[in-house]
């Protein structure tokens, strides 16, 4: 009971836990959780992206075509769509021819991710541009808007907007603007949708423009079908996973006339935007860094499709209780039986199911459910389970052992707790055939109260443990059980708690007569040598079946015998001081010596007539010749 009361409190003490981390992670299991995030998020694998989102990019290829242009052709003949795109920034005029084309190719609208702040530096003229083609297609094409954070931090009064003010001036109506700031995660947190950092400033009750993904989608006609500012990015893959276009495949009209991907254009939601440093400049995703175009693009298609990841349950005390107590119930549940595969099969299972439903509801409703934390805990409780199954087998274990090394040698007792279960119905009891052997000194009795008036009780003593010390190491030697010591008296067993066949059995506790009464012999010698009384021994043998197991009171148990074959064989024991005979054995025993006489090294047995034995009636009584 106080095992089990122990296993309830640690069971108790890990679901609280469980409870605590689930609802409110420290700093080093929310990096932890993010790494798990992160492998359940690649073994889903890459996901196909919404056709409407299309990313025209300001790549490596665009620049390296422009500086071509510019190097290998003579002044004035470099052609208009490639002129001042060998390096950034870009004139902004070539925004808006990029613009333009996209556009004129059917898109819904186009979100430029480049902050045009104060004027150009290739003059008025170079906004006039970009702002003609902004009038041409009013509310059609997104420019980006950034807040500047202040570098010390201390508060969001310190906050900068920073807007294409210069182009503003030159438009009829209002410039539709994208903030593009996002979130950057610390250690541990997800990266969030762009919509979140404008919620965070809007905490602070600082007007502020929609995000990029945001205004890109309102002026596509498009609405978003989640609540993007408590949403995680889900991103589609690793960086380039989102449908792009070379800007530079757009400028030429050649090219563009011919690219494969001008028809995904038509009816999409287009973003522009430099893609040349996102290696350094990226954010991290479990597919490795995105840029922030990629990231833009992502979120966009997040919000068309309504995938982003959110955490279920959205309160840190609804997690805490449905993983603490979805452990506490497999705990109690697992406590309900001692059996140690029930617990562990408990626990097993709830980890198995817990695994699969955090995964289905990843994978078809994008909601991270409690899932390290209690898994964690689960794990734990396996640990402790199986600690405690294996304390309470190696007790169980070590009680067997002490139990039979009473009666066996080591080696056959090792041989019995190779199988617990087995040895526990060892000792509950079963009907075994084996050949019980009974010793007994002859005179013992008399010597015994002749030495007691002559106050030589401690010598007496002394010589009889000497003699009961030889005669167990023989019956061992010789494979048997020492059943029990009545007196003088030396009860053994062949065959019991496990036997090696009736035949061999009986032949080795007949051998084990034979070199009991050796031993005996080189006692006497020495003995005489000392001037004490020698001393003889009858051994009567009986085999058959028996009755084995623990017989007696709760507060005291012997593993022992009962049958006729045990009274047979005390009977023939004191048969041997009639007979002048020893050892005697009884028929059955004659028989099974007789059964492998290729291998016996035993004369047949001479039969000593048939001998009345109280109880069992006429038995006839064998020696050897």
């Amino acid at each position: 009971m106080a095992r089990w009361r122990v296993l309830v409190l640690l069971s108790s003490l890990t679901a609280l836990w469980v409870a605590a981390s689930a609802g409110w992670p420290g700093p080093r299991l929310r990096i932890w959780k993010q790494n798990v995030d992160a492998q359940l998020l690649q073994l889903r694998g890459e996901r196909a992206v919404p056709s409407a989102v299309v990313l025209v990019t300001i790549d490596d290829a665009t620049l390296q075509q422009g500086a071509w242009f510019a190097q290998e052709t003579r002044p004035g003949a470099v052609p208009l769509w490639a002129r001042g795109i060998g390096t950034l920034p870009w004139p902004r005029a070539a925004y808006g021819r990029l613009s333009e084309a996209l556009l004129q190719a059917g898109a819904a609208a186009v979100a430029i991710n480049v902050v045009f702040e104060g004027t150009s530096g290739q003059g008025p003229a170079d906004d006039a541009a970009l702002a003609a083609v902004l009038n041409l297609h009013p509310g059609r094409i997104v420019l980006a808007a950034e807040w500047l954070e202040p570098q010390d931090r201390q508060g969001a009064g310190g906050l900068t907007l920073v807007t294409p003010t210069a182009l503003q001036e030159r438009l009829r109506w209002p410039l539709p603007l994208g903030l593009s700031n996002v979130l950057a995660p610390d250690p541990g947190q997800p990266l969030r949708h762009p919509e979140a950092y404008r919620q965070a400033i809007a905490t602070a009750r600082i007007a502020s423009p929609p995000s990029l993904p945001l205004q890109l989608l309102q002026r596509g006609g498009r609405s978003s079908r989640q609540a993007d500012g408590q949403r995680e990015i889900n991103a589609y893959g690793p960086e380039g996973h989102l449908p792009r276009i070379p800007a530079w495949e757009v400028l030429d009209p050649d090219r563009w006339s011919n690219q494969p991907l001008r028809p995904a254009v038509r009816g999409a939601l287009v973003l522009v935007g430099s893609v040349v440093s996102q290696g350094e400049a990226g954010l991290p995703t479990a597919f490795g860094s995105l840029s922030g175009l990629e990231l833009q693009g992502t979120a966009v298609a997040n919000s068309l499709a309504g995938d982003g990841l959110a955490h279920w349950p959205g309160w840190g005390w609804s997690r805490a209780l449905l993983a603490g107590g979805t452990v506490a119930f497999v705990a109690a549940l697992a406590l309900a039986r001692t059996a140690l595969a029930w617990r562990l099969g408990v626990v097993a299972g709830s980890l198995a199911l817990q695994l699969l439903v955090a995964g289905l509801a990843l994978a078809f409703s994008q909601l991270w459910l409690p899932l390290l934390a209690p898994a964690s805990g689960l794990v734990l409780l396996g640990l402790l389970y199986g600690s405690d199954g294996y304390l309470r087998e190696e007790g169980e274990r070590r009680r067997l052992r002490r139990t039979f090394e009473r009666y066996v040698a080591p080696s056959v007792v090792s041989e019995i707790l190779a199988d617990p279960a087995a040895a526990q119905g060892i000792l509950r009891g079963r009907l075994l055939q084996v050949t019980v052997l009974f010793s007994d000194l002859q005179g013992f009795t008399a010597l015994t109260r002749e030495r007691t008036r002559a106050g030589q009780s401690e010598l007496h003593v002394r010589q009889l443990n000497t003699y009961l010390g030889a005669m167990v190491e023989v019956i061992m030697a010789h494979g048997g059980t020492v059943d029990k010591f009545i007196g003088d008296a030396v009860m053994a067993v062949f065959g019991s708690p496990v036997g090696r066949g009736p035949s061999v059995e009986a032949r080795q506790a007949l051998r084990c007569a034979q070199e009991m009464a050796a031993a005996l012999e080189r006692l006497n010698a020495a003995w005489r040598a000392e001037g004490l009384t020698p001393l003889r021994s009858g051994i009567g043998l009986a085999s058959g079946e028996v009755l084995v197991g623990q017989i007696g009171s709760p507060r005291r148990l012997d593993f022992t015998v009962i049958g006729d074959t045990v009274n047979l064989a005390s009977r023939l024991e004191a048969l041997t001081r009639s007979l002048q005979a020893s050892p005697l054995f009884d028929g059955s025993t004659a028989a099974l010596l007789l059964q492998d006489a290729e291998s016996s090294t035993f004369q047949p047995a001479v039969s000593r007539g048939h001998q009345p034995i109280k109880g069992l009636g006429e038995v006839e009584v064998f020696a050897l010749p």
